[in-house]
């Protein structure tokens, strides 16, 4: 049997981030709109998907170093 402790770390590593994202215009083939992490109460425009995907990157590696410490 896992004590509590184990099982709330197991539980910080599972949850990477919760996202909302809201496109507004669909313009040259690409996404633009806005994205929020629900997790931080932070909100970012985006003029493409490509610069989407990589706010969400950047914002799941930035969890994960603070789960880490």
């Amino acid at each position: 049997m896992e004590t509590k402790e184990v099982m709330e770390t197991k539980e910080k590593k599972l949850h990477n981030g919760t996202f909302i994202i809201e496109i507004q215009h669909r313009e040259n083939t690409s996404w633009q709109g806005k994205v929020k992490w629900v997790d931080r109460d932070r909100e970012q425009y985006f003029r493409s998907a490509l610069e989407l995907f990589k706010m969400i990157e950047h914002a799941l590696d930035e969890e994960e170093k603070i789960s880490q410490k």
